[in-house]
């Protein structure tokens, strides 16, 4: 017997990509972008809904913190994704 049809709620974060992470913007975008998720999501989740493999070496940072990739999202969230550093003296 099939339960009663629940909507799914969802969240919207901002996401700024920086450095090599830009090429996953979409075709002709500049500046954030906005994402709509379900509202249990985490940083995993957002990088699996823009297409960022799960392997790639990056750092997010949750409303201007580091941010682990399990940490969850809420709605209004502001993500920044940054490629690492290399080099240095």
């Amino acid at each position: 017997m099939a339960g009663p049809n629940v909507p799914t709620r969802t969240i919207a974060v901002n996401v700024t990509f920086f450095a090599d992470l830009r090429r996953h913007l979409p075709r002709g975008a500049d500046g954030p972008q906005r994402y709509e998720l379900r509202e249990d999501a985490t940083i995993t989740d957002l990088l699996a809904a823009i297409g960022i493999p799960a392997d790639t070496d990056l750092t997010a940072a949750l409303d201007g913190e580091l941010a682990k990739r399990e940490s969850p999202l809420h709605d209004g969230a502001e993500v920044m994704l940054l490629s690492p550093m290399e080099g240095g003296a």
